[in-house]
């Protein structure tokens, strides 16, 4: 019934209905194959005013992750990085760098990760320099 429920509250622009349902019946990263580029923004926003009041923390770790993927899905790659060290995962991190193409881009997450002095290590000279203050 879920199925058949979350695509009407999408449609409908009732789009924290759709995560609050979700959410209930421990169904979040289902999500993802919902949103749009129209309201993927709307989405993310409320999941991540949400994260913080989690049950406990594999359920905020959780819908952090749902929000990395949905960004993701939508080529924000920053974005995603930025959800990405709220959870401290170095790996996910690579991931993301890894998939982003854009130089420019490539160059701003490099300077997100070095305010955060974050452990993560590039192949990329200018990008490594950029990411270790050098």
């Amino acid at each position: 019934m879920v199925d058949q429920i979350i695509p009407e509250f999408i449609n409908h622009n009732e789009e924290p209905e759709a995560v609050d349902l979700l959410l209930e019946v421990e169904r979040l990263p289902d999500l993802t194959k919902f949103t749009s580029p129209t309201n993927f923004e709307r989405v993310c926003i409320y999941l991540l005013s949400c994260a913080p009041y989690a049950a406990d923390t594999e359920e905020m770790s959780q819908t952090y992750r749902t929000v990395v993927e949905i960004f993701r899905k939508h080529k924000k790659f920053p974005e995603a990085l930025r959800v990405a060290q709220k959870v401290n995962d170095v790996a996910l991190m690579a991931e993301i760098m890894a998939e982003c193409k854009d130089k420019v881009t490539l160059k701003q997450m490099s300077f997100m990760l070095a305010r955060q002095r974050n452990p993560y290590v590039s192949d990329d000279a200018e990008l490594q320099a950029i990411i270790s203050n050098g």
